[in-house]
Order: structure tokens, then sequence, then C-alpha cells
């Protein structure tokens, strides 16, 4: 019980309200002490967390618990309810973070359509005021894993979403209902609300870059949207209150409450998300205007204010974000920085450096976490191998590879250009030092 417990409480901590927000965590540490948690439920709980435990013998146990979870859930699977789709989201998970990438597509694609059956996310008549805003958090995660999971599959959508639906409420105020209250007055948006204010720009930038490749945009429309989806990522930042604006201070209040990881996933994600849209104007073919440049130097600056922060975020305790997907952002990041490496001014290159080599540290220390996160760095070496073929300069050029490696996470990257590639330039080498670190670490 004492280890169940440490568990239970280990996923609270280090992933609830990450990458899923999918339980109200007082009741769902009470059904575990007290036995009432769906075991479908509880053993894919505590493969979760052993997944992410410090102890190597711990996290070797989380195998073992996925099989009981699916032993335990396999059964039910046509039980159409809130408790199999939060077993499903927490095993497809799993498996995407173990490399099974079928397994994790057909368990979201189950829990989707589980969801739509039962008119997620409203509630019934009958429901208390815990069970009515779980539904709300579960819905909106299945929105969140459906926009990253559909991407990173080269998959169609599955989910859609209503102006009308209440986005998820304040993190503490959630925590402190109990059964059989009633809170009339509830703060909206939390922080994930918020993180999903802004996976709706995430979703328009993907679409931007699937139609960039499918539809042959030119350069002008695609400037054009550049702009208009760059708006509500600037309105968002600035729009922000005082104490959810990105400030170490800031940080450190939200860990003392238990919400460090959430508020830095939170800012995580803008960055990332900031780096996708920008990230075609790396492309050295285009015509180096103002607006070109401009968009480039964003593109630069959020991939290092992401490494910078997620540094910051490893720094503090109780703040840490190992949730499986970061490792992708990761790769975002440092494919950009590579640009900076290759491109930049003399005065770039030690700082930009410094940024890649936090990142392949951490990429090493998630690998010990997440098995996928290995197939990630090789796409990285891909990438470089890319950069460094001395046919072709233009290492950032914007194509269906391109969009392939940004978005496509779940997928193998095939080598770009056959054969060994020649390094052309001392920046190269300085970059091929720089990745040291990950071949280091096979």
């Amino acid at each position: 019980m004492e280890r169940r417990m440490e568990l239970v409480n280990l996923y609270v901590e280090a992933i609830h309200d990450k990458p899923h927000t999918l339980f109200h965590p007082p009741t769902l540490v009470r059904q575990a002490e007290d036995g009432s948690l769906p075991p479908k439920i509880l053993y894919s709980v505590l493969a979760m967390a052993a997944r992410v435990c410090k102890d190597p013998a711990v996290r070797q146990l989380s195998a073992g618990f996925v099989e009981l979870a699916v032993e335990k859930l396999k059964p039910e699977i046509d039980d159409i309810s809130l408790e199999t789709i939060q077993a499903l989201v927490l095993l497809g998970n799993l498996y995407g973070g173990g490399g099974n990438n079928h397994a994790e597509a057909l368990y979201f694609g189950i829990a989707f359509r589980m969801a739509q059956i039962l008119h997620l996310p409203i509630g019934s008549s009958s429901d208390n005021e815990i069970v009515k805003e779980t539904k709300i958090r579960v819905f909106w995660s299945l929105y969140m894993a459906d926009l990253w999971s559909s991407a990173g599959h080269d998959l169609p959508r599955q989910m859609r979403a209503s102006d009308s639906f209440l986005l998820p409420m304040d993190e503490l105020q959630f925590d402190q209902l109990q059964l059989g209250s009633h809170y009339l007055e509830t703060s909206r948006p939390g922080l994930w609300g918020r993180m999903i204010q802004l996976v709706h720009v995430f979703r328009d930038i993907q679409d931007l870059h699937r139609k960039y490749v499918d539809c042959g945009m030119n350069d002008a429309d695609i400037e054009a949207t550049t702009w208009r989806l760059s708006a509500p990522l600037d309105d968002f930042i600035q729009s922000l209150p005082e104490n959810v604006q990105l400030r170490e201070e800031n940080i450190q209040e939200h860990a003392k409450k238990g919400l460090g990881p959430a508020f830095v996933a939170l800012h995580l994600g803008y960055h990332h998300y900031s780096t996708l849209l920008y990230f075609h104007y790396l492309d050295l073919r285009l015509e180096q205007s103002a607006t070109v440049t401009s968009f480039a130097s964003k593109c630069r600056h959020h991939a290092a204010a992401y490494s910078d922060l997620l540094r910051l975020s490893w720094t503090i305790p109780r703040c840490k974000t190992v949730y499986f997907i970061v490792a992708h952002m990761i790769v975002v990041s440092s494919a950009t920085l590579l640009h900076t490496l290759l491109f930049g001014e003399q005065s770039e290159l030690l700082q930009a450096r410094q940024r890649l080599e936090f990142n392949f540290e951490a990429l090493v220390e998630m690998r010990q976490y997440w098995p996928a996160v290995e197939q990630l760095m090789e796409r990285l070496f891909i990438f470089q191998r890319a950069c460094m073929w001395k046919a072709n300069q233009n290492t950032h050029k914007a194509d269906r590879w391109m969009v392939m490696f940004l978005l496509q996470h779940a997928l193998p990257v095939p080598e770009k250009y056959p054969g060994q590639g020649e390094m052309y330039t001392v920046r190269d080498e300085y970059a091929d030092d720089a990745m040291a670190i990950l071949r280091d670490a096979e």
C-alpha cells in the first residue's frame, strides 16, 4: 500500500495537469487509498508514475503495470464510461512513450469515439460539481491529445470543440471541491484552460504547414497567414495576468502550490508553437525582406527561450517537466538552434551551443523514462545529417520532409539525402561537436 500511494502521489505531482488533466486529484488519492479506484485506472496510474520514477528498479515495474491495466481494461472495453476513457488516455500515453505508436493511436481513437458517444463535455443533471468539472477536463484532454496525436501519426482529427464549452477552472479551486459542494463562482480559465486557448492556435499552425506543402501556397499567402496567427499568440502572452506571466518568481510561487510543472508546461507550449509558426522563415531561399528576417529572428528567439525555460524549470524543486511530448519539443528547439550554429553571428555561437548541450542532456535523461525518446534522438541525427549534406547548403528548406520532421513525431523520418554527407564549413564541425553528447549517450 505504501509503494502504491507513493506512485499515485508521484503521478499527481509529475504527470497530472501536464499532458492531460483527467482526475480530481483528492478523489483519485482517496480512491487509491480505500481500494475503490477501478483497477484499469489504478494500474495505468501506477504504470505512468513508475515511468518517471528516479529509481531504475521502480521504472522496471511499469511494463508489468501496463499489462495488468490492459488485462483489466479489455473485458470492459465496451463499457462506454468516463472511467474507461480515463484508462484509455493513460494507456495511450504509455504506449506512445514506449514506442508502440499503433497502440497509442488505437487507444486514443477509442477514447475519442467514446467521448463523442457520451457527448462530453456536456454533463448529466445528476452529476455533482466534481464530476461536471472532471468531464470538462477529460474532454479538453482528449481535444489536446487529438491535435498532438493526429499530427504525430499523420491521421485526420476526430475531436471538435464549441466556443460554448467551458474551459477548465482554476486548478486550486478544483482541488478544493468536495462531494456535495456547490461553487457557483469559479475562476476560468485555470492553467489548463489557458493551454487550451493556446492549442487552438497550434491547430491552425499545423494547417498552415500542411497547406504549404500540399496546396502550394505562395509566399504572400504564407506571410499573410503567419501575420494572422502571430496576433493571437502575441495577444495571449500580453494578456496573461501578472501572476501567470513568465517570471522566475511566478514559477517559484506556482511550485509552492504544486502547480509548477503545469505553469511551465503552459509557457513551453507557447514557445514551441511560436517556433513552429516562424520555422518556415529559416528557409534561405526566401528573399531576405524585413518581414522574413524578423520572422526568422522570432523563430530563433522562441527556440532559445524554450531551452532556457526548460533549463530553469529543471533547477527549481517541484517544477521539472518530464512527460514524453517535452522530448519532441526539445528536438524542434534543437533543430532551430542548429540553424544559429550554422548561420548565426559569431557572438551567438557560444550561447547556441550551450543551449544545444542542455537540450541534449535533457533528451538523454528523458530516454531513461520514455524509450521512444531514442527514436526522437535518431530523428535529430537525421536532421543534422541533412544539414551537413554538401550538395545542399539550404539546411532548413521548408518542404514536405521538413513538415514530417516538425509535426509527425510518432513516425520515422527517412534520410533526406542518400549516402553520407560531407561537412562543408567550419561551422558544421562546430555543430557536429555539439551533437557529440547524444552520440556518446548511445
